[in-house]
């Protein structure tokens, strides 16, 4: 990592990684620009674009995009060295060229920022240096270069970035870096209204991750470089099309206000009744793949969740796990765990959604995830209801048996609350796996995931 450079800068000033921080394919980070790229240009908020573009790697037939991107911004500045390829002579008035110096370290970054009123994202990286790649030297095929990065759409995050990135653009021009925090300011003044709805832009990921015949790279033929353990690097790599999910995952978990660790304890909790019941290491994988997954079909958390038994918020959920199920299943390692999600709302009397299935046809991975994630909402306080303690939780499902419930599931909830009690199993409220390991615990669930089923 350069030192001077812009993601160096941010990393040293959050003294930590943030969750997606990892090694990323080019094919991944290109899907992932695109993606957010596409949301600039239909979702109605301009905002103010910073990119900086890697010197050589700046793309003539990008520079009609980018004009086109200007006329749905704010204002758009482009970073690259003058001989990138990025001048353009008829550009509109609000995109910016700033030439870097050929010795700064910014002009072998690839950066995109986007800060509107409604929303945030970005995404950061930094290729791999020439000792970094090992003996074999930097990859002949273009799809198989690597990166330092992470993408967030966590809005102090993109600030704290577009802040150094104003401060590095300062040293060159004074005035533009006054244009460009007036505009800051202007949406800072601007009432944000509701928030932009960013799920479709991991669908649009997946999408150009499909149709990218460099998807077909191999993610773990290069030689892993020496910066990082080749274990944690290779889980990274394994993971790259997954983080789409898993950080869209997060992003909602961390908007429920209420409940804003469902995931990340549900997760816990199945894992602990799937090895109670003695489930299969494959299983018992996926299971958990899928308790971390297995909100990423929602917007927005429903407000009638303060009651969960109410029809209309099993409607609500029972569609979004349907839509769940249609973005994992794009990914053919994950069609078991999209077959698990959406069906966490089905009844064992046959009375749930979306097929009304019944009893044993229902499968017993979506049997426990639905009866988990029911058990941890009650839980936690929700709105003017108290959170209750794992008894009375577990007294809530058991009203449920033979109807909503397999009773046999039931029985084993039971094992698992006296287990708690005795201090013998974990606090189902304090899950052990922080937020910054889900891209590392996932990334071994997905790999193991195509070799098990």
């Amino acid at each position: 990592m350069l030192e001077g450079s812009i993601l160096y800068k941010l990393r040293k000033q959050l003294g930590a990684d943030p969750p997606s921080f990892g090694v990323y394919y080019k094919n991944t980070l290109v899907a992932l620009c695109h993606a957010l790229e596409d949301h600039i240009l239909t979702c109605g908020s301009p905002p103010l674009v910073l990119t900086a573009f890697q010197r050589g790697k700046w793309y003539a037939q990008e520079a009609k995009r980018y004009r086109q991107l200007a006329m749905h911004s704010r204002q758009v500045l482009i970073m690259a060295v003058p001989d990138s390829g990025f001048l353009q002579p008829d550009n509109p008035a609000n995109l910016t060229q700033l030439a870097l110096s050929e010795t700064d370290p910014v002009s072998v970054e690839w950066h995109l920022m986007i800060l509107a009123p409604n929303y945030a994202a970005m995404v950061m990286c930094q290729e791999l240096g020439e000792a970094e790649y090992g003996p074999g030297g930097r990859p002949q095929q273009d799809a198989e270069r690597k990166f330092y990065g992470f993408w967030t759409f966590e809005e102090p995050l993109v600030r704290a970035a577009v802040e150094l990135t104003l401060d590095h653009i300062r040293g060159y021009d004074a005035k533009l870096t006054e244009k460009l925090e007036n505009e800051l300011e202007g949406i800072d003044a601007e009432p944000a209204g509701l928030r932009s709805d960013l799920s479709g832009v991991v669908a649009r990921v997946v999408t150009y991750l499909q149709s990218s015949q460099q998807q077909l790279v191999s993610l773990t033929r290069p030689t892993p470089p020496t910066w990082e353990e080749p274990d944690k690097l290779g889980t990274n790599l394994t993971a790259n099309r997954l983080q789409a999910f898993l950080r869209m995952a997060q992003r909602i978990d961390a908007g429920d206000i209420s409940n804003p660790q469902a995931s990340l304890q549900v997760s816990s909790l199945v894992e602990v009744m799937g090895q109670l019941m003695n489930l299969p290491f494959g299983r018992l994988r996926r299971l958990r793949l899928a308790a971390l997954l297995h909100r990423i079909g929602l917007s927005e958390i429903p407000g009638t969740l303060i009651d969960p038994d109410s029809r209309d918020t099993l409607k609500v959920l029972a569609e979004a796990a349907g839509f769940a199920g249609e973005l994992l299943r794009s990914m053919p390692e994950l069609r078991s765990v999209a077959r698990i999600v959406e069906r966490q709302y089905e009844w064992w009397n046959g009375e749930g959604l979306p097929e009304g299935l019944a009893g044993e046809a229902i499968p017993l991975e979506s049997r426990i995830l639905g009866l988990i994630a029911y058990f941890q909402e009650w839980l936690v306080a929700r709105g003017e209801r108290p959170g209750c303690t794992p008894d009375e939780a577990l007294s809530l499902c058991e009203t449920g048996a033979g109807g909503r419930w397999d009773p046999q599931l039931l029985e084993q909830l039971a094992n698992m609350v006296r287990l708690m009690q005795a201090g013998i199993l974990l606090d189902p409220l304090q899950p052990k796996a922080g937020t910054g390991q889900w891209l590392l615990h996932a990334a071994m669930d997905a790999s193991e995931e195509s070799t098990v089923r």
